[in-house]
């Protein structure tokens, strides 16, 4: 076998091109990214399960984050909501225990609900969630510990293939409030969006590469 087929059976498409995984694998103050294949339970829309396997597919190592890693995607159950949610945030749990950071990549927001309780049950106090498209708090302090919530359906109709409105967010505005997030960020996740699987999809797609590396260059500062 040549070298050209070694690197085509050898290489994983990743998120931003990091290196692939395990929970095995996570240090303290690592970004764990995760897929999320779920679009069915809450604010249910068809295709947001595909974002995370799109964003991998379209991914280039050139910009990586030094200090990232995919495991892959979380198990899920969609058509048991209770097995599913107590799994989805024992497995969410579990990379937060190692003191890695997360991000939860595609599907629904009920990935963020499970994201948020299981951060609550790791710290074992309130932690609040900051929203990109509803400004940001003040009132929290560097050491809060805070999750993000980028909808990517937030996006103004311009950089969406099949837009359901004209007004919104460009990638830019919503780089920026990203970076401006107060607290210190221990999880993120990044939802809301069902990819074109043709080139109507190369904007939103590109747009949501970009949000995916400021969330996790944010994540990489915890505190600002």
């Amino acid at each position: 076998m040549g070298d050209a087929a070694h690197i085509q059976f050898d290489t994983i498409p990743s998120f931003l091109g990091v290196p692939v995984g395990d929970l095995e694998d996570l240090v303290p103050d690592q970004i764990a990214m995760v897929g999320y294949f779920c679009d069915n339970l809450d604010r249910p829309a068809a295709g947001q399960r595909y974002l995370a396997r799109q964003l991998r597919y379209a991914s280039q190592s050139g910009k990586a984050p030094a200090n990232a890693i995919d495991l892959g995607d979380v198990n899920v159950f969609p058509l048991e909501p209770d097995k599913h949610f107590s799994a989805v945030i024992a497995q969410c749990g579990a990379v937060l225990e190692t003191g890695a950071r997360m991000v939860l990549v595609g599907g629904d927001s009920s990935g963020l609900k499970a994201l948020g309780f299981a951060g609550q049950k790791i710290t074992g106090a309130n932690v609040p969630v900051v929203s990109v498209a509803e400004g940001i708090a003040s009132n929290l302090s560097d050491d809060q510990p805070t999750i993000l919530r980028v909808d990517l359906k937030e996006l103004a109709g311009k950089w969406m293939s099949q837009p359901r409105r004209l007004s919104g967010q460009s990638p830019t505005q919503m780089i920026a409030q990203i970076h401006a997030t107060p607290g210190c960020v221990i999880a993120a996740a990044v939802f809301g969006l069902a990819p074109a699987l043709d080139n109507r999809g190369s904007t939103e797609t590109r747009a949501a590469l970009a949000i995916l590396q400021a969330v996790t260059e944010r994540l990489e500062k915890g505190a600002p």
